[in-house]
């Protein structure tokens, strides 16, 4: 790369700034800066020298799954011209294959129908409480009050199908009929006081896999959605590249994109938005940046590489939260029920490696997992065990025991060969259990206060250990967006102008941790939704 300053002559005023690595100094060679606030103004700038446009429209989309889909379809149905860049051959991204979850709560018509009283500010309460340190409280705010018109959205707009009826806790029998159900830790007993328990997941049926729920049950109706607006071109096998800056202007004019090989320029008279997914399937940047996630397998598409984090970031963007990601347990299905947060392998202990119990067996899956790479002592808690008796197993359902069974690391008929068998510190393993039961026989849990239902005395043999790993993971950091989806300046903490973000591609409300299963997805249509309606909205800059 080669940097170039105001006084050089022999290029035009437009440069390609190539590369996150030499972002800054790029920045501190043009002098880039963020805008000092989001009111529009009119441009009577002429065309940037230089540059031959291949194509142009008003808004560039980079990436088609669920955040982009969402962001093409407001900008399109408010008249904007608007193109999709998609580096794979088909649309979908994460959202079509993820597993149908989508969270909503606030208030909406599915909730009401089931009888569930849920507000804004309930929600808000929960996502507080729920998403652990690093989120943002203002952005907050609009995502809960903006799920209630998400869900009307999907529902009226799109053509999104919930089904009626309600998916239980354990130990109800579960319904996997029900277009409601709860995967996160609303009825957790870390939030009484909080915020009133509801459920807030909606649940699709597959529309790519009859019998099956997955993300294709809101990606395919929206797809269609999004094919039938006439000012809405999609170019597949189409990868970004790198953002078109004008100095001058100081904004995003456009993208260099690569299409069978050759280099095409598309300009944005309006606005880009990257919605190019998070970076779980680009090793170097996991390792830069979540390097305690480096060993576990991506969950997502092969897409997942940090294409648009990585051009944002070479215009001076800022980027947040890169050392979080979501990952999931190897034995989800035991202390889960479809989806629920708690199963049958909650009412047993999940200890480390010493014999130590450190976290409520009752939480979403996820948090165990987050919990054991918090508390990443090599060797230490990574594989974790969960203890559990042969009662407990007795209620694990039938179809699943062969699979827990493939996880059992020791099977014994007393505490004492069971530590022995795991190689656990003399005494440490038996006293946990002992403590562990002493409370459970009064029903309580002093030490984490896991929910009633979940505490059952460990007492009748055989005794078992199940080796309990962190599985998969997606990243959840990305670029640093406000409220209105505009992606902010790392020098100035400003909007850079021309340029917005949504889903896994920008850091928006999933934080610390992660507040159940569907928030990724809504958030994908909140954000995504936000940024194609303020794009559309912006002024021309030619």
């Amino acid at each position: 790369m080669v940097i170039v300053t105001k006084e050089t002559k022999t290029i035009s005023r437009k440069d390609f700034i190539k590369g996150a690595a030499a972002s800054l100094a790029g920045v501190a060679a043009f002098g880039l800066v963020g805008c000092s606030n989001d009111t529009q103004t009119a441009l009577t700038a002429t065309e940037p020298e230089g540059i031959s446009w291949d194509y142009e429209t008003d808004v560039v989309v980079v990436g088609f799954g669920g955040a982009g889909a969402a962001a093409a379809w407001e900008a399109g149905t408010a008249g904007a011209e608007v193109i999709i860049l998609e580096k794979d051959e088909k649309a979908g991204g994460s959202t079509n294959i993820c597993g149908g979850l989508v969270t909503i709560g606030g208030g909406n018509a599915l909730q009401k129908a089931a009888g569930f009283e849920d507000t804004a500010e309930n929600f808000y309460n929960y996502l507080v409480a729920s998403l652990g340190q690093g989120t943002d409280e203002k952005e907050l705010l609009v995502f809960a009050e903006k799920s209630p018109e998400m869900y009307t959205w999907l529902t009226e707009k799109i053509g999104v199908v919930f089904k009626p009826g309600v998916n239980p806790l354990w130990p109800e029998p579960p319904n996997y009929e029900a277009g409601l159900t709860c995967t996160g830790d609303e009825y957790s007993n870390d939030y009484v006081g909080k915020t009133v328990p509801v459920y807030r997941t909606g649940w699709v049926e597959s529309e790519l896999k009859p019998g099956q729920k997955d993300g294709s049950g809101f990606f395919q109706p929206l797809l269609r959605a999004v094919n039938a607006i006439p000012n809405v071109k999609v170019m597949y096998q189409t990868p970004g590249e790198e953002l078109v800056y004008d100095h001058e202007l100081q904004r995003v004019i456009g993208v260099k994109a690569k299409q069978n090989d050759k280099d095409i320029m598309i300009k944005a008279r309006k606005a880009v938005i990257l919605t190019a997914g998070g970076f779980g399937n680009n090793k170097e940047m996991v390792k830069t940046y979540c390097p305690a996630f480096i060993d576990i397998p991506a969950l997502g598409t092969g897409a997942d590489t940090g294409d648009g984090i990585r051009m944002a970031q070479a215009v001076g963007a800022a980027v947040r939260n890169m050392h979080f990601a979501f990952s999931t347990i190897n034995a989800t299905s035991y202390f889960t029920q479809a989806g629920c947060a708690g199963g049958p392998l909650s009412q047993g202990i999940l200890v480390n490696q010493l014999g130590v119990r450190f976290v409520a067996e009752d939480h979403y899956h996820s948090w165990l997992a987050e919990y054991m790479l918090q508390n990443q002592i090599p060797d230490k808690y990574i594989p974790s065990y969960a203890v559990f008796d042969s009662k407990i197993m007795e209620d694990v359902p039938e179809n699943l025991r062969e699979g827990l069974k493939n996880l059992i690391q020791a099977e014994a008929n007393s505490f004492e060969e069971l530590a022995k068998a795991l190689g656990t510190p003399e005494g440490v393993l038996e006293n946990t259990i002992r403590f562990y039961n002493s409370c459970a026989a009064k029903g309580v849990d002093v030490l984490f206060n896991k929910r009633k239902q979940f505490i059952t005395p460990i007492e009748k043999p055989p005794f078992y250990a199940a080796a309990i790993k962190p599985s998969v993971m997606f990243t959840t950091g990305g670029l640093r967006i406000n409220t209105d989806a505009r992606v902010l300046s790392a020098a100035t903490g400003e909007p850079i102008k021309g340029l917005y973000s949504a889903g896994r591609n920008a850091s928006n409300v999933i934080a610390q941790q992660y507040g159940g299963s569907g928030m990724s997805v809504a958030s994908c249509f909140v954000f995504g939704r936000i940024a194609g309606q303020k794009a559309a909205a912006e002024l021309s800059w030619s």
